[in-house]
């Protein structure tokens, strides 16, 4: 048995990492419990980085203090690194567990769970490697560098996300949201503007007043309101309402609605697409599924490869381009226009 285990610990030195292996137990069985406090006078922000274990962070405005309580889950007693302390006009918070290559059947890693309480009007910067994020009740900025576990957040302002994995939850955000994730679905109901990197999972977004720049990989899309939209999609069906100016969307493929806005502009390889009640012009460029355009009070232009196309109500209608499929169209104002 020694001369298989020694090569592979050979390779693992000399890739530079420092590997513990536990002959004992392969589970942290070791708990311990910590508390630490600053006062919060003078301070604008708390910096705080940990590489495993849930997080719950609330803000009050009935705290001068920032308390970290701590339950700690290691294999020995002070294999763990937990500390607060004040770096100018911010705190930094540490709390990092001794990571353990084990072998055999794991029931427990090391891990300090968190409940932090600080002043709802300091900023907050977050670094943290896995396990479940949870905030509630700031009011100032919040940033978060995350590689994997759900995070849920109520209320902040300004709010930046670069996230590896795991569903993101925002409510009751009132500044800008930028947001770059791997994967898990994204639910964010509030906030000013977005801009969003996805590659993959559902997103359902409501509640933004401003401006919406989406970038997504795969995964369904649901949105009600906003100002103008921007958005580039590989694939999955897509439902827009209530967005109050212009509509541009690169669609690869899956079913795209939209209801309402001014001018409208879709790109889409492949999928159906239904476009009702928009306020300005149409304009889409569609290679496979089937059209249907009700009620716009503008103009209307379409290049289509293939499928059934249906107007109903428009300005005018102009079709630079009809493959295949059927054309069936009423109330059009001024017109139709057929070139081939």
């Amino acid at each position: 048995m020694l001369k298989h285990i020694t090569p592979l610990l050979s390779a693992i030195v000399l890739s530079g990492c420092v590997v513990h292996i536990n002959t004992a137990s392969a589970d942290a069985n070791v708990h311990v419990q910590r508390q630490l406090q600053l006062s919060a006078n003078n301070l604008k922000s708390l910096s705080a980085r940990a590489n495993a274990g849930d997080i719950k962070i609330i803000g009050s405005s009935a705290t001068t203090e920032i308390t970290a309580n701590a339950d700690i889950y290691t294999h020995e007693p002070n294999q763990f690194v937990f500390t607060l302390e004040q770096q100018g006009d911010s705190a930094e918070l540490i709390a990092e567990v001794d990571s353990h290559v084990s072998f055999g059947f794991v029931t427990s890693t090391p891990r300090i769970d968190m409940t932090i309480t600080m002043p709802n009007h300091l900023a907050l910067a977050l670094q943290d490697s896995s396990g479940h994020i949870t905030i509630n009740g700031l009011n100032a900025d919040i940033s978060i560098e995350d590689g994997s576990g759900d995070i849920a957040i109520n209320g902040g302002k300004n709010i930046s996300i670069d996230d590896d994995s795991g569903s993101i939850m925002l409510n009751n955000t009132t500044g800008t949201l930028e947001i770059e994730d791997g994967s898990g679905d994204i639910s964010i109901n509030g906030g000013q503007r977005l801009t969003l990197t996805d590659d993959s999972g559902d997103i359902t977004l409501s509640g933004i007043a401003g401006d919406m720049t989406i970038k997504d990989g795969s995964g369904s899309i649901s949105l009600m309101g906003g100002q103008n939209l921007n958005l580039h999609d590989d694939s999955g069906n897509i439902s827009i309402s209530g967005v109050k100016g212009s509509i541009f969307i690169v669609d690869g493929s899956g079913n795209l609605n939209v209801d309402g806005g001014q001018d409208v502009t879709v790109r889409d390889d492949s999928g159906n697409i239904q476009i009702a009640n928009t306020k300005g012009d149409v304009s889409i460029n569609d290679g496979s599924g089937d059209l249907r355009v009700n009620n716009a009070q503008g103009n209307v232009t379409i290049n289509d490869d293939a499928g059934d196309i249906y107007v109903d109500g428009a300005q005018s209608l102009t079709i630079e381009s009809d493959t295949s499929g059927g054309l069936h169209v009423d109330k059009i104002k001024q017109g139709v226009k057929v070139q081939q």
